[in-house]
């Protein structure tokens, strides 16, 4: 049957919601994460905090292109508008502030932009936003 739980408060904190992998790695490539992700966007980090170690970290970028909005709910045209990702793991993906990447990643239960560990997040490169154009005109659906 289903086991009581032990009285008493609860005074421990909660458990980080995506523990840091062992390695950060990201795997595909820009072409086979643009479904899987909610969102895929181009940005300049514009500061990144790391808070407490139990608590996740936060990015805020700059927007300069957005290739599917994912429910994010920025203005368009969204280029210069500010946004806030939430990083569970404050290790990876790793942002340095006045960089810019192509971020792929998941809108949180709560609406939050989470960049989880595992998200695609690649160097931005001038040559990708043909790439990302084309991959939002084309529907996400069966196998990619």
């Amino acid at each position: 049957g289903p086991k009581a739980e032990p009285p008493g408060p609860k005074a421990e904190p909660p458990a980080p919601a995506a523990p840091c992998p062992q390695r950060c790695r990201r795997a595909g490539t820009l072409q086979s994460n643009f479904c899987s992700s909610d969102f895929v966007l181009t940005g300049t980090v514009t500061s990144v905090s790391r808070g407490p170690p139990q608590e996740p970290g936060w990015a805020a970028l700059s927007v300069l292109g957005l290739y599917k909005s994912g429910g994010l709910g920025l203005p368009q045209p969204a280029q210069g508008a500010s946004l806030r990702l939430q990083l569970p793991c404050r290790l990876c993906p790793a942002l340095r502030k006045g960089s810019s990447y192509v971020l792929m990643g998941r809108l949180g239960a709560d609406g939050a932009a989470l960049l989880p560990p595992d998200a695609f997040v690649v160097p931005y490169r001038p040559q990708q936003q043909q790439i990302l154009g084309n991959l939002s005109k084309r529907p996400c659906r069966g196998t990619p």
